[in-house]
């Protein structure tokens, strides 16, 4: 048993120096390449496709489940009762749709680079607009002082290093004298998966998030913990950060562990059709989708810790 043990993690260090070679190989720029004014970094990991709507909403109602709010208490006691709320990077937009549930006279806009994943305009709250922005790009003036609350989340993937200072400062200037910015990112260069039970197995979706992990290091390695030094920058005060583990609410685990693997592999196949160098096959890709999933079933659960840092306008 002892050898077929070091076996199997000979194989398993084996797949993964091919997989992090393939992937960390896919990541570099190609030289000379002219970026559009908005570059969409998101999608050079992550497709735009209609299943990304139900992924992004479930992972919002799990993230705020764990979390316990959708705004920090403190930010909640200085709002008025009709708030001007921004959300930069919505995505589907479902954050500002739960808030307006708690302050229905609210204005509550909603920017994103694209809006390939929005819902349709007649399916929205009269209170509630979608446009199109880039975060990385200063805001029109008329935008400027606008909003008690600027409120962003998991970013990470369509940040580079140096994307966090002038990206907090552009944001920062949508706010209001005495308004908040909030901003929530997760540590993901130390997740972990852990085995709910005795039996549980955990190696195949361990090794798929690593190389995942792996793949962007550069890019999560920062805004979770450099977001209170940029906030400073930007001219922001009273600068706190709440941490909280992503599975704090047990009952959680198990979708969190789904939806997370989805992701997973949704990048790894679109790595997959770019042709990027050593990739495996679809069908050994398949296998490994089908042992990850195999993984959680057994009790295997993901790990990491949110971070939520918040700072204020002075007035």
């Amino acid at each position: 048993m002892i050898l077929g043990n070091k076996s199997i993690k000979i194989s398993l260090c084996y797949n993964s120096l091919v997989f992090f070679s393939f992937f960390s190989r896919s990541m570099i720029p190609i030289l000379g390449r002219q970026l559009a004014t908005m570059s969409d970094k998101y999608t050079e990991n992550i497709p735009r496709i209609p299943g990304e709507v139900q992924r992004l909403n479930e992972q919002f109602e799990i993230f705020t489940k764990n979390i316990g709010y959708i705004l920090h208490p403190s930010v909640v006691s200085a709002l008025p009762s009709a708030p001007c709320i921004a959300d930069i990077g919505t995505g589907t937009g479902i954050l500002l749709v739960r808030l307006r549930e708690t302050y229905p006279n609210a204005v509550l806009d909603g920017f994103d680079i694209s809006a390939d994943l929005y819902p349709p305009p007649d399916s929205l709250p009269s209170n509630v607009t979608l446009a199109v922005r880039d975060l990385k790009q200063p805001f029109p003036e008329e935008l400027h002082g606008r909003y008690d609350v600027v409120h962003l989340r998991l970013l990470i993937t369509a940040m580079l290093r140096d994307d966090w200072e002038p990206a907090v400062c552009n944001v920062s200037a949508l706010l209001k004298p005495g308004g908040y910015l909030q901003w929530e990112e997760c540590d993901f260069t130390t997740c972990k998966h852990l085995r709910g039970g005795v039996s549980s197995s955990v190696e195949t979706a361990r090794f798929m998030s690593n190389s995942f992990a792996y793949a962007l290091r550069d890019r999560f390695a920062y805004g979770w913990n450099t977001l209170p030094e940029h906030m400073t920058t930007a001219g922001l005060t009273s600068i706190f950060t709440d941490i909280v583990s992503s599975d704090r609410v047990p009952s959680t685990r198990e979708r969190l562990s789904v939806i997370t693997m989805s992701l997973v592999f949704r990048w790894a196949r679109m790595m997959i059709e770019k042709k990027a160098p050593g990739s495996i096959s679809s069908k050994e890709l398949d296998d490994k989708e089908k042992e990850s999933y195999d993984d959680i079933k057994s009790g295997c659960y993901i790990r990491y810790d949110i971070y939520v840092t918040c700072g204020k306008k002075p007035s």
